[in-house]
Formats: structure tokens, sequence, C-alpha cells
């Protein structure tokens, strides 16, 4: 099976716009090069704004992607809180993540590309993650390591904490038949080792000093210990603005971190080709001068909430 791996879009089209014409060229080449399964790993948004969630929409349409089949996505930390584009924002940033509902933002996200949740198993269908979504002979399992805002362990919303009922969830997953005969693919946002980088997830230099101090995930350890328990083999994430290609305990991790939100004029993507007895990976880039991107226009008004649970 080949995948592509992305992570961290933040699509914005007043502070972000090179990172909109950056996923053109990833998703237009991924296209072309034929892949059976595109996964992005969190941060789809900058600011939580539903435009900047049309903006994937309109493009995975455009390339016939809204299609579970083809790919599958998790949600970040700035799909639920957003983030800051200038100085003044940091001063509200806390007002707004204490203001944010967190499930409702939950089930936003999902909402927005309902075509990339169906044909997937909820061991809990009150809840959309965890899931497992089989395809041919692998399981992608996705999971939501976003923490919940809070003013003393969650400050600036950007630590990650994969709560105890997903964890139990997640073992549920584990033990299904269907799902032990098969790869099993991890799809998180949050990395598992110590960020060495600077967050570049905002306009605001202050807060990426801030943001990057910040930025972890609680109870990986514990995380790591089931995934091998239970023969994960790959596990593909984002959060810290890397591209990093690392082992933990046997199992592999691939960070696309810095797949669009880069800083250069490249996009860059991780072309995983996973056999039932190796995995190889290859760095894929492409320059924004290969081809024209195409217009993205957005709908003048909002689009509906398809659904409110997996039971739906």
């Amino acid at each position: 099976m080949k995948i592509i791996h992305l992570s961290d879009l933040h699509l914005n089209a007043i502070y972000k716009q090179d990172n909109i014409k950056k996923l053109q060229y990833a998703l237009r080449h991924a296209v072309n090069i034929e892949f059976d399964h595109l996964v992005i790993s969190g941060d789809i948004a900058d600011n939580a704004d539903e435009k900047e969630f049309l903006i994937l929409r309109k493009l995975l349409n455009k390339y016939n992607l809204l299609d579970s089949k083809l790919v599958s996505m998790v949600i970040g930390n700035h799909d639920i809180f957003g983030g800051v584009q200038t100085a003044l924002d940091v001063v509200d940033f806390p007002k707004k993540c204490k203001a944010a509902d967190y499930d409702v933002r939950v089930n936003d996200f999902i909402s927005y590309f309902e075509e990339l949740f169906i044909d997937i198993t909820y061991p809990d269908r009150s809840q959309f993650f965890p899931f497992v979504k089989i395809i041919d002979n692998h399981a992608f399992i996705g999971m939501n390591s976003i923490d919940r805002y809070s003013t003393l362990k969650n400050p600036f919303a950007s630590n990650g904490k994969v709560y105890d009922d997903q964890i139990e969830l997640l073992k549920t997953i584990f033990d299904l038949k269907e799902v032990k005969k098969l790869k099993k693919v991890i799809l998180i946002h949050h990395h598992f080792y110590k960020k060495n980088v600077e967050s570049t997830a905002s306009q605001n230099n202050i807060w990426n000093k801030i943001e990057s101090f910040t930025m972890k995930l609680r109870g990986k350890k514990q995380l790591i210990k089931l995934f091998k328990e239970n023969e994960v083999e790959l596990v593909l994430h984002g959060h810290s603005h890397e591209i990093k290609d690392y082992t933990r305990k046997g199992i592999r991790f691939l960070n696309a971190g810095a797949s669009i939100d880069n800083g250069s004029e490249k996009a860059h993507f991780f072309v995983i080709d996973s056999q039932p007895h190796a995995i190889s990976v290859k760095l894929g880039e492409i320059h924004k001068s290969t081809f024209n991107p195409i217009s993205i226009k957005l709908p003048k008004t909002d689009i509906p909430k398809f659904i409110t649970n997996p039971a739906n």
C-alpha cells in the first residue's frame, strides 16, 4: 500500500495564503503519482475558522478526494482552539480558548468532512475518537490527542493528552478479531519526542517562543507501551513543525508537521510503501513553481453541519 502523509496545513486565506498554494501542489502531485491512501494528521485550520476548513473541503473535492477509502484525517489543537496571528491576539487568546466549546468544535470538525468519516468502526457510538478504518490489509486507527483547555495545565492550548476513556476504547479496537490480523497504523496529532524547534504556526514571533515550551503529549510512555503490546508498526503525526523519521520501542514514527507550514516555497510529504513484512519511506517535495494553483472561491453561506454523533 502506498500512503501519502501530510500534516499541519494551517490554512488561512489572510495570513497563510502560501500554505493554500503549497497544499494544492501536494494534492495535485499525490494524485499524479497515484496512491492508495492519504493521511492528514491534524491542524487543518490555523484559527479554527469555518472558512479555513472549507478551503480544504473545496480542494479535496477538486481532486476527487472526498472519499473515506482514499483519505483519513484526525483533529489538531488549532482545529479546536485556533491560534494567534497578531500581537494583539496573544492577549485575547486565553479568553478565546475558555469560550471554545471543546465537544462542539470536535463535532464541527467531523461535519466539514463527513465523507471521510463513513465506513468506519467506532467502539463507542457516542464518540468520534478513537476510530478504526480498514483499507485492504491495513487498520488506520484515528485518535484525538488534544488536551482540554486549562489555565494551569494547558495555558496555550497546545499540549496533548489522550484521556483514559479513549485509551480503553483503543484497547477495544485492538481486541477486534478483524484488526488483530491487520497492519496497524496510528493517526494522531501530537509528537512523541522532545521538541527542539520552535513552532511556526503563527505569524507572531513572541507567540512562537511561548508555544514552543508547551507542546507536550502527556502520557506518551503509556501509549507507546500500548502500541508495542498490540504490534503497531507505524505512527503518523504532526504538531511539531519538523520533518522527522524516528523509532521508539521498535515502532516507526513519522512527523510530517513541516509539510506545508514550513517557511519555504516547497511542500513536503512522506511517501510510505507499507508491505506485509516491511515499511519503506521516502520524503517527497514539490516547488510552488511547478504549476499554477486553482482559484479558491468560498461559498457565502455556511455549509450545513451534517452529523452530530457517529450513530447518525
